[in-house]
């Protein structure tokens, strides 16, 4: 009989399989971090979780291992979260099928395949206390499949080399390994509202000489908080970042002009070069946070009584608001205003008609009056999967 699912619960360890790139690049950072209170759990968090629990409870019953009254009953509880919305059951369902594809794919494969849906992992052998939850998992010749669901809509992430399921793989290999002989460790990430997925391979030998080499002499020095500050992208989870000497240092040397290929200074010229202009310019997704990491921390330490030399803390800008807009609407319509006068209306977005009229139905009704622009030119890693655009037409849509 399949228990309740209670992702909300989920403990995380001091290092946790979701921060390791932080650690183990910086392995001060966690004992750091105990100083800072945990922050409160966001609106994102929270949809994410409940999207979870939705991937969770539609693989069971994709796969037989829950019977269709529990879904029913825990189908029920979810949909009853004030977080849920129309956009929700059918983005989780793409991760459902991804995942079921490889689970049928496996069973064809392998008269043994398994999957195996949140499950916990013990990472004590690589890392002190260390734990974590896979999402979804699946196996079949030899071949082991670690699915991780990221359901927001804010930064593309890969699986390429990707610690954090490289870990759940270590992870899922000492459960399974002797029972199931893997050679591979696929690793899986989904983003169903960025339409993203990526996935990556690696031997399970050279995953498991990782974890040797790498993740347990790291982590044995993150757990006891020695090792050296290290700077970098990790630094923006960071509960110290504002705080953070380390990154303040490295951030002061661009804006002192602390290049690596150094200005040639003279009369004529004080322009950087374009070396120079690109390292700043990759900075500045680092240099943003901080800034705004270092602005968070003087505010909340205003907030809870300390006094900051030249600042002061006063009552921001605000503008004013209806009560109750319905008892409004009907007080101006007993004055005999009309809806034209006080309300405004605004056509709602191509993705909120096509759930309205749903996508079988959109193309024949109104594909021909949708169009999709093409968008601005943008600036992008080398790695980028996108192709580059022509020099000519990069001119004529900068002109715009």
């Amino acid at each position: 009989m399949a228990t309740d699912i209670q992702h909300s619960t989920r403990a995380h360890a001091l290092l946790s399989a979701s921060g390791a790139s932080r650690w183990l690049n910086c392995t001060p950072s966690p004992r750091l971090e105990e100083a800072y209170a945990e922050p409160p759990t966001s609106t994102f968090a929270a949809e994410g979780t409940l999207a979870h629990e939705f991937g969770d409870i539609g693989l069971r019953l994709a796969s037989k291992q829950m019977e269709q009254d529990e879904y029913d009953r825990l189908h029920a509880e979810l949909k009853a979260d004030p977080l849920y919305t129309d956009e929700m059951e059918p983005e989780v369902q793409k991760y459902i099928d991804f995942v079921m594809e490889q689970y049928v794919a496996a069973i064809h494969r392998s008269a043994g395949a398994m999957l195996s849906v949140e499950e916990k992992i013990d990472l004590t052998h690589y890392i002190a206390e260390g734990f974590g939850t896979n999402d979804a998992i699946v196996i079949g010749d030899g071949i082991l499949d670690v699915n991780d669901l990221k359901y927001g809509k804010g930064l593309q992430v890969d699986a390429e080399d990707n610690p954090q399921l490289k870990l759940y793989g270590l992870g899922a290999l000492r459960i399974h390994d002797l029972n199931y002989d893997i050679h591979t460790v696929r690793l899986n990430i989904i983003q169903p509202r960025l339409n993203h997925i990526s996935s990556w391979e690696i031997s399970a030998d050279a995953l498991r000489k990782w974890g040797d080499t790498v993740v347990r002499p790291k982590a044995a020095k993150a757990f006891e908080g020695k090792g050296r500050q290290k700077a970098g992208a990790w630094c923006r989870w960071c509960k110290a970042k504002g705080q953070c000497a380390t990154l303040a240092a490295d951030m002061v040397k661009i804006a002192k002009s602390d290049f690596t290929d150094k200005p040639t200074i003279n009369k004529e010229t004080m322009l950087l070069k374009d070396s120079q202009l690109l390292e700043v310019y990759h900075k500045i997704p680092i240099l943003s946070f901080w800034a705004e990491a270092v602005k968070a921390h003087i505010v909340a330490e205003a907030k809870a009584g300390k006094k900051w030399d030249g600042l002061k803390l006063v009552e921001g800008r605000s503008s004013r608001k209806w009560t109750n807009e319905e008892h409004v609407k009907t007080k101006l319509r007993e004055e005999l205003y009309t809806d034209e006068e006080i309300l405004n209306v605004k056509m709602k977005g191509v993705g909120d008609i096509e759930k309205l009229v749903k996508k079988s139905n959109f193309y024949d009704l109104l594909g021909d009056l949708v169009i999709k622009p093409q968008g601005a030119p943008t600036l992008v890693s080398d790695a980028d999967k996108r192709p580059a655009l022509g020099l000519a037409a990069a001119k004529e849509d900068f002109k715009d």
